[in-house]
């Protein structure tokens, strides 16, 4: 009974610190805050062209991923959607949006202003623009 009620505890605490240890991505930096697509790219894969898009409103964001442009800065049928919260972890290196079995995004750059005045980040390898 002593182990079972050890193995709850550590479980909790470690919860815990998890759920801590996530702060909402504004907090850690405001320039996330807007809406970012990326450039239409051919993806061979669906054979279609896609765009990408990540908002950030608040504590709340949203992701799409691999969608149709469908009209005046609109994505259509997307591969995946994530809505929610958005959080980044400690280290700063991994952005979460949504339930916690969402998928991590991987924070490759901050956003920043390029040498033409146009804000831009990287995440999970494709470079985003604030629309």
């Amino acid at each position: 009974m002593k182990k079972y009620s050890f193995l709850f505890l550590s479980t909790l605490v470690m919860c815990l610190l998890l759920v801590c240890c996530n702060k909402p991505v504004y907090k850690y930096n405001s320039d996330f805050q807007g809406k970012w697509q990326t450039i239409p790219v051919y993806d061979s894969l669906l054979n279609a062209t896609t765009m990408s898009e990540i908002l950030i409103d608040g504590e709340d964001g949203s992701f799409k991923n691999s969608c149709n442009p469908c009209g005046n800065q609109e994505l259509c049928n997307c591969i995946s959607v994530q809505i929610g919260k958005a959080v980044m972890n400690s280290t700063k290196t991994h952005m979460k949006i949504g339930s916690s079995n969402s998928y991590q995004l991987s924070i490759d750059e901050e956003p920043k202003v390029d040498a033409n005045g146009v804000w831009t980040m990287k995440i999970q390898g494709l470079k985003y623009f604030r629309q």
